[in-house]
């Protein structure tokens, strides 16, 4: 059950999820079915499919679209590293102070990171970040995590969105019984590759540069499967060639939206990590001299 719906759910799950809601059914509308109900019951189920259509999105590209470098890692990994210039030197060294002291976690700021530096890292990350929802210090980077799930949500579900809009508007154009049987073995072979992943997960302790390859293979075929869905809606439908020029305009579209939203939600990812960060070494000095000034009365 949700307690509280957040400022993450509505940005990361709610959002993305309506958006790909209208996306799926945009291509019904050209040819003449109505939207869904606008009554209250209506409005209720909506925003429930939205939210679950956000959740399932955002499981999709999660790890396939993770923010990390060509080296696997991550920007809370990267930006501790001793050449990396996000972070002061300065900065850098009573960030791992701190986190020795509370934590007894080695950051090793003065090096690059590697796989043992870098679980350190990330676990004092999350720490760190735990720290500040614990002392309710953590708003501007939650908003900043927002941002980004909002992003990744979008990416996600304008690629998938494209690729609907692509099958769809290709009945437009061929209805073959060829593509047809095409489409029966990909189905096949989309849904038993996903179910695949589903009964045996991909390994946790894999190397992340493999993890996420598997991961984007995984995403390829969903990508696949929604064109090929599309295709399969559009046959029922008897797309006109006009609409389905639109849907070709749209699909582009929505592949060029996507390249940007990436663009974006990398940006976020990485204003995430640093903001936690700096927030982390705020909070600890304002604690700290808050502290002695009531010693000191």
């Amino acid at each position: 059950m949700i307690e509280k719906f957040n400022f993450y759910d509505v940005y990361g799950y709610f959002v993305p999820g309506a958006a790909f809601i209208a996306i799926l059914w945009l291509p019904f509308r050209l040819v003449g079915r109505p939207w869904p109900s606008s009554t209250w019951a209506g409005a209720i189920i909506a925003i429930v499919l939205a939210y679950i259509a956000g959740y399932f999105i955002q499981l999709v590209a999660a790890n396939a679209l993770a923010p990390r470098n060509k080296e696997g890692r991550l920007p809370s990994e990267v930006y501790l590293d001793k050449d990396d210039k996000v972070l002061p030197c300065e900065l850098k060294k009573r960030i791992q102070d701190l986190i020795d002291k509370q934590f007894g976690l080695k950051l090793e700021v003065k090096a690059k990171g590697n796989d043992a530096i870098d679980k350190e890292r990330n676990n004092a990350f999350l720490l760190a970040r735990q720290i500040l929802i614990q002392g309710k210090a953590a708003s501007y980077a939650e908003q900043s995590q927002g941002m980004y799930a909002l992003t990744l949500g979008l990416v996600s579900g304008l690629s998938l969105g494209s690729a609907y809009w692509l099958g769809f508007a290709a009945t437009a154009f061929v209805r073959q019984c060829i593509p047809v049987v095409i489409l029966i073995l990909g189905l096949t072979l989309s849904f038993l590759v996903l179910g695949n992943l589903s009964l045996w997960p991909i390994d946790p302790a894999l190397p992340p540069l493999k993890k996420r390859r598997r991961e984007r293979e995984y995403f390829a075929v969903v990508l696949i499967a929604f064109l090929l869905i599309g295709y399969a809606c559009g046959l029922q439908c008897q797309l006109g060639q006009r609409y389905g020029i639109l849907l070709l305009f749209l699909s582009a579209g929505a592949f060029i939206a996507t390249l940007r939203a990436y663009g974006g939600y990398k940006s976020f990812a990485g204003l995430f990590a640093a903001t936690v960060w700096r927030d982390y070494l705020a909070y600890n000095v304002a604690a700290a001299l808050q502290k002695e000034l009531k010693s000191g009365t």
